[in-house]
C-alpha cells in the first residue's frame, strides 16, 4: 500500500512539471505558431481551440458528477456553472486576445494538477489555497520568462489572471466535484506550506519587479494634458543621445511597415524600446482611424523623442499635426494616459520594495518554525 502511494505520489508531481515544462517551452515560439495558424486557418482558430478544449472539460465534469459520483443535487451542478459563467466573461472582458485565453485555459489545467499532486500531502482548506499559490507561483515564473524573451511581454496583470485560472480550478473541485481531501481539516502541514509558498512567491515577484516590470517615472505633462512613464527623467529624455544613429537606421524605416515582434531584438537599450512603441502605437492608431490617441502619442514623441525621429520618416510635418488637433477638437481636453511603459513601478524604489521583502521573509520563517502545536485551523468545521 505504501508502495502504491508513493508511486502515485511521483507519477502525479510528474504530470504537474511536464504540463508546466511544455507551457514554458513553447512561450518562446507562441508568435510563431500563432502566425502560422493565422494565415492557414483565419483568426477564429484560437477561438474555436478555446471553444473545443471548453467543451472537452464540461463533458468530463458532467460524466465524472453523473457517474462516478452520483451526484443528484442541484447546488454541484449549479456551481460548476456558475465557473463557466464566469469564464466566459473572463474571456470577454479580462482575456481578450485569443492566444492569451489559450494560456488562461492552460493554467487552469495546472489548478487541477496542482491539486493532484499536492493532495497526497495537504489536506482541507489549506490543500486548496496551497494548490491555489503554487499555480500563482507557477504563473509568476512564467510571466518573468516571457519578460525575459525577445517577442515575448512579462506582465504583472497576467500573473493574477494565471492564478485565478487555478482559484477557478479548484472551486469546481471544492463545490461541484466534491472532492473529499478538500472538506477535512488543516494543521500546521498546511500552514507551514503555505508561508513557504508565499516566501517563495514575494522572492519571485520581487526579481520580476526588479529586472521586468523595473523601476521609472511617472511625467503628467500639464501643458499637453498627458501622462506617460519612462525609465527616465523629464529632461533626460528630451537630451538622450546615446546610439541614436542606429534607431534612425535600423528602426524608424520600418515602424509600421511589419510586426513590432521583428523589430524589438534591434533596440540598443529599453529607452531605444520606448520610442519604439510610441512610434508603433502612433502608427497603428493612425490606420485604426483613432486620431484622438494618434495626435497625442505624436505630441509625446515631439517633445520627449524628438531625437529619435530627427530626419526620418517618423517626424511628422506640424501641419499634419495641426489638423490632427483640429479633428480631435474637445476630445484634447480629457486627461490622456498612455500605456507605453504601463509597467514600469513610480510609486516606490526597489530599495523599498527591497526592504518590505526582507522584513516579511523574516517574519515568515520565524512564524514557520514557531508555528510548534497541531490546530485545527479549518473554518468550515
Amino acid at each position: 500500500m505504501m508502495r502504491n502511494s508513493s508511486v502515485k505520489t511521483l507519477r502525479s508531481w510528474i504530470i504537474l512539471f511536464a504540463w508546466v515544462g511544455f507551457i514554458y517551452a513553447t512561450l518562446g515560439t507562441v508568435p510563431d505558431w500563432r502566425d502560422y495558424l493565422v494565415e492557414h486557418y483565419g483568426d477564429e482558430i484560437f477561438t474555436t481551440i478555446t471553444l473545443a478544449a471548453g467543451s472537452i472539460a464540461l463533458i468530463v465534469f458532467l460524466v465524472t458528477m453523473i457517474f462516478r459520483r452520483k451526484e443528484r443535487k442541484p447546488l454541484p451542478y449549479f456551481a460548476l456553472f456558475a465557473v463557466l459563467g464566469f469564464l466566459f466573461y473572463v474571456m470577454k472582458h479580462w482575456v481578450t486576445l485569443p492566444v492569451e485565453q489559450i494560456h488562461f485555459v492552460e493554467y487552469g489545467m495546472v489548478g487541477f494538477l496542482a491539486f493532484g499532486a499536492l493532495k497526497q500531502h495537504l489536506r482541507g482548506w489549506g490543500l486548496a489555497a496551497a494548490a491555489i499559490l503554487l499555480t500563482f507561483l507557477f504563473g509568476m515564473v512564467d510571466e518573468t520568462i516571457q519578460g525575459l524573451l525577445v517577442n515575448r511581454v512579462g506582465e504583472q496583470r497576467d500573473m493574477y489572471l494565471n492564478g485565478l485560472a487555478g482559484a477557478m480550478s479548484l472551486t469546481i473541485l471544492a463545490f461541484s466535484i466534491k472532492s473529499t481531501a478538500i472538506w477535512r481539516g488543516s494543521g500546521r502541514r498546511e500552514f507551514r506550506a503555505l508561508l513557504l509558498m508565499f516566501a517563495v512567491c514575494l522572492l519571485v515577484q520581487g526579481y520580476f519587479c526588479t529586472k521586468i516590470s523595473q523601476f521609472g517615472y511617472l511625467i503628467h505633462d500639464e501643458a499637453l494634458n498627458l501622462i506617460i512613464k519612462s525609465r527616465l527623467k523629464p529632461e533626460e529624455l528630451i537630451t538622450y543621445s546615446d546610439h541614436l544613429q542606429h534607431f534612425k537606421t535600423e528602426i524608424a524605416p520600418h515602424v509600421g511597415k511589419t510586426r513590432m515582434a521583428n523589430l524589438m531584438p534591434k533596440v540598443h537599450n529599453l529607452i531605444h524600446e520606448e520610442a519604439l512603441v510610441h512610434a508603433f502605437r502612433r502608427a497603428y492608431h493612425f490606420r485604426l482611424g483613432n486620431i484622438r490617441t494618434v495626435y497625442t502619442e505624436d505630441l509625446i514623441i515631439n517633445k520627449y523623442y524628438k531625437r529619435f525621429v530627427e530626419g526620418t520618416s517618423l517626424d511628422w510635418p506640424r501641419d499634419l499635426s495641426d489638423q490632427m488637433r483640429f479633428v480631435v477638437g474637445t476630445r484634447f481636453e480629457v486627461l490622456y494616459h498612455s500605456i507605453v511603459a504601463g509597467h514600469l513601478i513610480t510609486r516606490f524604489s526597489a530599495l523599498q520594495m527591497w526592504s518590505v521583502i526582507i522584513a516579511l521573509e523574516i517574519i515568515l520563517f520565524i512564524s514557520i518554525f514557531l508555528i510548534r502545536h497541531k490546530t485545527d485551523l479549518n473554518p468550515l468545521t
